[in-house]
């Protein structure tokens, strides 16, 4: 019986929130360029669109969008805004509910702050500020936050909602569309189409496609529309208005869709009208005519001239009929005599010298001087020569006139300009000279265009001669092929239509219309052109240079970019629009890729809101995928249309299959990404709504997969009659919709032409539908396709003539496998193919057919009726098929039946064995009931333990090794996680991991089997267990190719269970509020688990799990190395106290204050075994930690009485840890304080126990000798240390004899350490507060001070000897000795180094102070310093641990540098400029105290607005220090901040992956941030 009880699953889909992170400027990812929501079906869902705080877009961060959410009608222009919620600790969200399809825009609006020029790091030195005064107003750091606001805007940017189709009542979705064209005119009349549709229908068709069904043009094409608002007479019985005939038609389609269950869908054709429409000749300003373009008149001459050519070519003797390669260069020839010379087109190109003299002389005579002649020019001109000058004369001369070739002689030159440009090139020359000079320069001008009048003529001759060899030659059964030259039969079509109007018409302004309005232009297309380029503007010569494949039955209609262009042709196709949109399903957009963009819009729009779910195809020819994105985005398009008819081969029709064909199978998109969430819907005041939020994935546009479009020539014509089945079959099987034409089933013979073909369609009954072409095979195939339209996923595989597709239901399992034997010339009947092994899977024999040619006997008579191809269509026998099983395991094995030849198919129906249909909701359910017993310390073992920590606790097995990516960085899920994250959003089933999986079932194995190996220690691991082995048994049973998907969805659902117990025991305010705090405050999970070899206390009982913190993980994990002094005191005011884990800090507090020795806190605890004291700073740190937990947890300052056993009972001398001496004393934490500052004030000195290379094999023996005191005569600072150790967090030590540099520490830092004089204020001031209160145990550190005495002392004395000030005349006041400055303007590193210039090298350890003593700094000068350390120190993630300036930075760390340089080796430069990131929280921390005082002090005077407008740059600067942050924690393998970067945020291979005070530091100032919030909100409010 299993462990957890599975619930019943929901009937409803959970209600879906689709999210997209944008850019951090605000924009789409390009990836997600793409975005299309699925269908509302039944229920909304919502988008939600995300933004990192601190991004540069997520200040007044605002979602514009023509979506409407206000419920109204859909404008396109009208935009609504929306704001992103603005909580400073959380990612901005702006969301919305999702409700109504069709294509909509955003874009984001935000602001930046100003740009100033004050980024260097010496911007303040010209900043002279006296002490004490209010300096603020001249500090950039400060004004900087009072800046204004620039307005931005990110480009628009689209999604498209897919619109609902029903039919008979049920969803209809785009995947389960089966489209069939028909041609209206060969349906016979419209009362007669019952019978059609009837077939269709039984066919499996689900959608009929009607091409246009209006009035057609002289030409007779249907897509040559004579009159766009009637409905063609022969597709009526009688004379019929025509709102009749729109009444009979939606009376049909009515009939058709409830009687046939047959939506409808028609053509829409906009981009021209037929030659001869009626209307043309009242609105010729409906087309390009040489009126309103004249740049068409050079292209229209020469029409015109080969229009005459064409019929008088007897008069040239030239012979008529052209039939081979001589015939048409006789012929060119003739068209170079008769049509290019007499032309002249050259005219329209060049300048007219005379003209162009005669003007220049009359300006030269106009004008005595050349005044017009600006200075710059004159300087131009003298100072070039020869041919630059020639050049810039012509430039000069022309001016910024733009041309076009609408008449001749119409490039001019500038007159005036050119007449007085010669005078100054001349000087005193004459009239006369300086004309024979312009006649010079003027053959220059023109050369160019001289030039490009060849380079036009050349292509239209090239032009004009392919067209010729093309249909006179090459396409035989063009209609142009064996005719004559002649003035109907012309020599190339025509590219103008010349209408006539009617007598009374008159132009919009009440004038008979000129002879230039009437040419207008024809359509076509260009090969290879843009689509977004109109080639009939004016910026194409595409019709002069005769590059329009021209349609002469049509012209192109000119509708300019918005209705006011043109008014009467607007509404004239905005009510042929709204007609058919009333009436049918969907549209098919006719040449949309020519179609002028906005007036499809426009067309769409009104269409759309005459029918929401309009149902939008089109065919687009732009050769670019992002130009047919363009189009999808703007128009909507639902579904693009794909031709299979396109393919060559067997191979590439397997191409096309997968391209169109869904996901892959086994894939791990979508399913595996969403996590439970919640929509907050503004609409109904704020209420949320639970659901799932998933990743909007990146997708290419949908796809309608034609197996032969009207258009195409058919499989008898391309390929072989038989093909149609193979490849019908292959489209039928791909997720996607899918179409075909009327008389592909029945195998018409060819591509019947539109034009001129006169038959009808043959009435296929039901008696007789079976026995038609492949009539039976398709109705199979189409009834499959629809069944399957939830199948998403699919394996496509080519092998030599065969392609198989196997389509399976990513819930279900249910599949439904197909093999076709392609038929494409020269196929074989025994080509090979390898028996296909569906391993785990059990297959079903469905159908099977072969289609053969028939008897060419029986083709039947030309009864007006159109007939296929006689064929046969065999019912094959089933496959064979056996069971069987090999060292992978069972499987089935298919045999093809005999007879199966090019043109054969089979489908076979499959499932897997023994597979539970509802897997994956099992593996979704009770891993919450499964984690809700789990402890910190279970989710540490759970989620994460490194390879060593493992080890260590187990004995056991490490991380696990995958092959070909190596170990996982943790034994727990992240490890796995860590990898699965970067593989789900790709769906990268080619990734090692999950190659790996395929291949076996360790990994599920271990992630078991080690959660059992804990469970002795946390029993509460053992549902978790219980749970993964449940799941894992099911798992096993599934095919390989299944098991990365599942293996992938067990993982998430179960890390994700994992996360959220974490929260749950994490309440600290911080955690929760943002991903960033929630990764961060993960962190504590992960550093603090439960080592044998590295607990808090050495008499620790084994059975007894205590956490201990790592101070960064792998390197320090195990042993004495884990648990460092400094390392958990630094981390845990963010790592513990705002997580909300006291009892954890209280644990390590009172385990590190046991071990006091020397007054000391130790560096290294060891469990408490043998610590060491070489830290002086790790004491203060604790002391801080003391200070902070009082603070914060509820126990407050009782628990100052804690008593501590004393590791050391006299705290001075050494004794075992398991002696009898041991733990035999107690002092209460008050005590030990008094005691560390006691002892501090009386001096600390003495040698290190078991001092040599047993203790440190580094370290110089002088090195061991540790003395701290403090000077209460001068400065009452604690200072300490010498040349030969480190006593703070800058500890390294030189180990390198080659470098002559063993045992020379390279930051000593002795003397007083400004981050630990910080520390001693703050304790001091603490200490002080409480003896007032009577709360501590004495007033005196030692008999000749007090505590309140000796924090005076220290506030007095700090800035004299820390702060180098800006003016050198200031130094005398701060005891600087200028010779050894390196820079002002900052606070020095320690005071009474051995080495004085080591005082002052800036290094971030100024931020610690600030922030845990403020007062001991002057505003102004700690903003100045600010500004220097965010110029100089402060790096992409971390802090450069020293001034780039300095000699000694180096700031690449390598440990294993074995040079023999001293500043380098062994990587000795730890500390001397590589970024570290733990001071990076602590210099946050300080801008935000210093940056809150200033505003304070100013906002009484500024004002609630300003005050608002300084905290919100505040807030925003911070995050946006953190953004790189936010990222890399995202995206490390070990899911932390690491320990230190090299140069500018490099990775460095050295470092920690994850180190606590790194994570810790950070989470202090969110703490910091989250609070500061809540104050500024109460302090605005009441000043207010």
């Amino acid at each position: 019986m299993a462990r957890f009880a599975t619930p019943d699953q929901p009937n409803a889909p959970p209600f879906m929130i689709w999210n997209l992170d944008l850019n951090e400027d605000g924009t789409t990812p390009r990836e997600k360029s793409f975005i299309r929501l699925p269908s509302v079906h039944a229920h909304s869902c919502a988008i939600r669109f995300r933004l990192l705080i601190g991004s540069s877009a997520s200040i007044d961060t605002v979602l514009h969008t023509n979506y409407p959410l206000d419920g109204s009608e859909y404008e396109r222009t009208k935009f609504h805004a929306k704001r992103f919620n603005f909580n400073n600790q959380a990612e901005l969200i702006c969301e919305f509910r999702i409700q109504r399809p069709g294509p909509y825009q955003y874009y984001v609006s935000y602001k930046t702050l100003a740009d100033i020029d004050d980024d260097s790091a010496d911007v303040c030195d010209d900043v002279i500020a006296a002490a004490g005064a209010d300096a603020t107003t001249v500090i950039p750091a400060v004004e900087r936050i009072y800046r204004d606001f620039k307005e931005h805007r990110t480009p628009v940017s689209y999604f498209l909602v897919d619109p609902q189709l029903m039919l008979a009542g049920q969803y209809l979705p785009l995947d389960g569309i089966v489209l069939q064209s028909v041609n209206p005119k060969w349906m016979g009349p419209m009362n007669a189409w019952s019978p059609h549709f009837a077939s269709s229908h039984k066919t499996g068709y689900n959608m009929i496609h009607f091409i246009p069904m209006q009035q057609r043009g002289g030409s007779n094409s249907p897509y040559s529309l004579y009159n766009q608002l009637e409905l063609s007479d022969d597709l009526f019985d009688g004379d019929l208005t025509a709102a009749e005939k729109n009444a009979r038609l939606r009376e049909t389609l009515l009939e058709m869709t409830h009687k046939h269950r047959l939506l409808g869908i028609t053509d829409m054709v906009w981009n021209h009208t037929a030659f001869n429409s009626d209307w043309l000749a009242s609105h010729p300003e409906a087309g390009f005519n040489l009126e309103n373009s004249p740049h068409l008149r050079s292209a229209y001459e020469l029409d015109e001239a080969l229009s005459v050519f064409s019929a008088r070519l007897s008069d040239y003797d030239i012979d008529r009929m052209v039939g081979s390669a001589e015939d048409v260069e006789r012929l060119m020839r003739g068209v170079d005599d008769h049509v290019i010379k007499p032309l002249r087109l050259w005219e329209f190109y060049a300048v007219d010298v005379d003209e162009a003299l005669r003007q220049v002389g009359d300006a030269w005579d106009d004008a005595a001087d050349d005044s017009v002649v600006s200075s710059t020019d004159k300087q131009d001109l003298d100072s070039l020569s020869g041919d630059a000058r020639n050049k810039w004369l012509c430039a000069y001369a022309i001016g910024d006139r733009s041309h076009t070739l609408s008449t001749r002689g119409g490039r001019t030159i500038d007159p005036q300009r050119t007449a007085a440009i010669l005078r100054t090139l001349l000087g005193g020359g004459t009239k006369e000279e300086a004309l024979e000079h312009l006649r010079s320069l003027l053959d220059l001008i023109n050369l160019p265009y001289y030039r490009e009048y060849d380079a036009d003529v050349a292509c239209i001759r090239k032009n004009v001669s392919e067209r010729v060899r093309y249909e006179r030659i090459d396409d035989k059964g063009g209609w142009k092929h064996g005719k004559p030259v002649d003035g109907h039969y012309r020599i190339v079509d025509p590219l103008f239509t010349t209408v006539t109007p009617p007598p009374e018409a008159t132009d919009a302004e009440g004038k008979q219309f000129s002879d230039d309005s009437l040419h207008l232009a024809n359509n076509g297309w260009i090969w290879g052109g843009n689509p977004l380029d109109n080639f009939a503007g004016p910026q194409s010569k595409a019709y002069l240079r005769r590059e329009v494949i021209v349609w002469g039955d049509c012209v192109k209609l000119n509708y300019g970019q918005k209705p006011a262009d043109n008014p009467w042709l607007w509404a004239h196709m905005r009510r042929y629009t709204l007609d058919m949109a009333r009436a049918f399903h969907g549209f098919r957009i006719d040449n949309c890729h020519s179609t002028p963009i906005e007036l499809a819009e426009y067309l769409l729009d009104e269409a759309r809101h005459a029918n929401p779910n309009l149902y939008v195809v089109a065919e687009l020819f732009t050769g670019s995928e992002d130009t047919d994105r363009i189009f999808v985005q703007r128009l909507g398009i639902n579904s693009l249309i794909r031709e299979a008819m396109q393919a060559w081969d067997a191979r590439e029709m397997s191409r096309l299959a997968h391209r169109f064909g869904g996901r892959p199978v086994g894939s791990l998109a979508v399913d595996c990404l969403g996590e439970p969430g919640f929509f907050t819907d503004d609409a109904h005041g704020g209420r949320r709504e639970h659901g799932v939020v998933a990743p909007l994935s990146a997708s290419l546009p949908h796809a309608i997969f034609f197996d032969c479009t009207h258009d195409n020539e058919t499989p008898a014509q391309k390929r072989t009659m038989q093909d149609a089945l193979p490849n019908t079959a292959i489209v039928a099987m791909t997720a996607c919709a899918t179409g075909s034409t009327r008389g592909y089933d029945e195998l018409y013979p060819r591509l019947l032409d539109v034009v001129h073909e006169q038959r009808r369609y043959a009435v296929i009954n039901d008696d007789s539908l079976d026995a038609v072409g492949i009539g039976r095979a398709k109705a199979s195939l189409n009834a499959l396709h629809s069944e399957v339209a939830d199948f998403q996923e699919v394996h496509v595989h080519h092998e030599s003539e065969y392609v198989t597709v196997h389509r399976m239901h990513p819930v279900t399992r249910e599949g439904v496998l197909m093999v076709a034997h392609c038929a494409f010339p020269g196929a074989s009947e025994h080509a090979p193919f390898a028996s296909p092994r569906l391993y785990g899977t059990a297959a079903r024999f469905d159908f099977a057919f072969r289609l053969h040619p028939g008897d060419p006997a029986s083709k039947g008579d030309n009864d007006g009726v159109l007939r296929g191809l006689p064929c046969r269509l065999e019912e094959l026998d089933a496959p064979g098929i056996q069971s069987r099983s090999d060292d992978r395991g069972q499987y089935t094995e298919l045999q093809l039946p005999a007879g199966f030849g090019p043109g054969s198919i089979l489908v076979v129906r499959t499932t897997l064995v023994g597979f539970k249909p509802n897997l994956d909701w099992k593996i979704r359910t009770c891993a919450n009931e499964a984690v809700s017993g789990l402890s910190l310390g279970a989710l540490n073992v759970a989620l994460y333990r490194c390879d060593a920590e493992e080890r260590d606790t187990t004995g056991g097995d490490g991380a696990y090794d995958v092959p070909g990516l190596g170990a996982l960085a943790y034994c727990g899920l992240q490890g796995w996680y860590t990898h699965l994250r970067r593989i789900i959003p790709s769906n990268d089933l080619g990734h090692p991991l999950c190659s790996h999986l395929r291949q076996g079932t360790w990994a599920l194995d271990y992630t078991a089997h080690r959660l059992r190996n804990h469970v002795a220690l946390y029993g509460e691991l053992e549902p978790l267990a219980a749970w993964f082995e449940e799941r894992w048994d099911l798992v096993r049973g599934v095919p390989n190719f299944l098991v990365p998907r599942y293996f992938a969805l067990t993982v998430h659902t179960a890390y994700q269970a994992l996360v959220r117990r974490a929260l749950e025991l994490l309440p600290g305010p911080v955690v929760s509020s943002s991903r960033f705090t929630v990764q961060l405050a993960l962190t504590s999970v992960q550093l603090l688990g439960h080592v044998k070899s590295a607990g808090l206390d050495p008499l620790e009982k084994e059975e007894k799990a205590v956490c201990s913190m790592s101070a960064g993980l792998p390197h320090f994990s195990t042993h004495h190395m884990r648990c460092w002094g400094r390392d958990v005191f630094v981390a845990l005011d963010g790592l513990l106290l705002a997580t909300g884990r006291f009892s954890d800090a209280r644990a390590h507090i009172l385990s590190f204050g046991s071990t006091l020795k020397h007054g000391l806190i130790p560096n290294l605890l060891d469990s408490g075994r043998y610590p060491r004291y070489n830290a002086r700073d790790a004491t203060w740190y604790w002391l801080q930690a003391v200070q902070l937990y009082c603070g914060q947890s509820d126990e407050g300052l009782e628990f100052l009485q804690t008593p501590v056993a004393r590791r050391f009972p006299d705290g001075e001398t050494f004794v075992e840890w398991d002696s009898a001496e041991a733990f035999s004393s107690s002092s209460t934490v008050a005590e030990l304080v008094h005691e560390i500052m006691s002892r501090h004030a009386r001096g600390i000195e003495f040698r290190e126990w078991n001092a040599g290379p047993a203790l440190d094999s580094e370290m110089r023996d002088e090195g061991f000798a540790v003395a701290v005191g403090v000077d209460f005569g001068s400065t009452g600072f604690v200072s300490g240390g010498s040349r030969w150790n480190c006593g703070t967090w800058m500890d390294k030590m030189g180990s390198s004899e080659k470098a002559g540099i063993k045992g020379v520490p390279a930051t000593p830092r002795d003397g007083a350490a400004i981050e630990i004089v910080g520390l001693q204020k703050s304790a001091l001031r603490w200490i002080a507060e409480l003896v007032k209160a009577g709360r501590f145990p004495s007033d005196r550190p030692s008999s000749t001070i007090t505590y309140e005495e000796w924090d005076r002392l220290v506030q007095q004395q700090f800035e004299k000897h820390f702060w180098v000030p800006l003016d050198a005349a200031d130094d005398a006041a701060h005891n600087v000795n200028a010779a050894v400055v390196n820079r002002r303007g900052i606070y020095r590193d320690t005071s009474g180094a051995s080495a004085e210039w080591a005082d002052y090298q800036f290094r971030p350890n100024i931020a610690v102070a600030m922030v845990a003593a403020p007062e001991l700094f002057d505003t102004t000068h700690a903003l100045v310093c600010l500004g220097k350390m965010a110029a100089v120190l402060a790096g992409p993630l971390g802090m450069r641990t020293l001034d780039p300036a300095d000699m000694r930075y180096r700031p690449n760390y390598d440990n294993s540098d074995d040079s023999d340089d001293p500043l380098v080796a062994h990587g000795v430069n730890y500390h001397q400029g590589p970024e570290w990131l733990w001071p990076t929280g602590y210099f946050l921390r300080a801008q935000l105290v210093f940056l809150r005082k200033v505003v304070a002090t100013r906002s009484p005077a500024l004002g609630p607005d300003l005050t608002r407008h300084a905290l919100r740059t505040v807030f925003h600067n911070l995050h946006a220090t953190m953004v790189n942050l936010k990222h890399h924690v995202t995206n490390s393998a070990y899911a932390g901040l690491p320990e230190l970067t090299n140069r500018d945020g490099a990775y460095c291979r050295d470092s920690c992956e994850s180190q606590a005070w790194s994570s810790g530091c950070m989470l202090a100032a969110l703490h910091d941030m989250i609070q500061l919030e809540r104050d500024v909100h109460e302090a605005l409010a009441q000043l207010a």
